[in-house]
């Protein structure tokens, strides 16, 4: 988890909205609806993650959260978790993970079948890409921004 944090205060750094952290009960609460739903339930490292901020913009890349958020400066509202999959299992699509983000043309999952984190392609949920932990995924697209800092600090 201190791998992650310092990680999105990083991304933070550079522009990433990040959203006050999601409270236990939400956590817990969200948990409980997802299974109500037949819908695969947080991994741990996606709850520390919450833990930290409740959902995330940056670069291209956002994660969901417990809660959806407004964003009347740019017009619409940020999905929560359980939106998300909500819409994709009622598509019917038999969906055996998790949505928790999106990155251009794919989805960001979880599998809980593999135990991995997933990219899915949006159009066919054909996964491309399998990442053991939810701070691989983060450190996939923010990798350039964390060589740039390295650089710099040797300078």
């Amino acid at each position: 988890m201190i791998l992650l944090k310092r990680l999105l205060n990083k991304i933070y750094k550079v522009g990433a909205v990040l959203f006050p952290p999601a409270k236990e009960d939400d956590i817990r609460l969200l948990r409980l609806t997802l299974g109500r739903h037949k819908i695969p339930n947080l991994p741990m490292d996606y709850v520390h993650f919450l833990n930290l901020t409740d959902g995330m913009l940056w670069n291209g890349m956002q994660f969901f959260g417990v809660h959806s958020h407004k964003r009347d400066n740019l017009g619409y509202t940020f999905p929560s978790l359980l939106e998300v999959n909500i819409d994709y299992s009622s598509r019917k699509r038999g969906q055996a993970f998790l949505v928790l983000g999106e990155v251009d043309e794919d989805l960001i999952v979880y599998s809980p079948k593999e135990k991995t984190y997933q990219l899915v392609d949006k159009i066919d949920l054909q996964p491309e890409l399998n990442l053991p932990r939810f701070f691989d995924v983060v450190y996939l697209f923010s990798e350039e921004l964390v060589k740039e800092n390295i650089e710099e600090t040797r300078k």
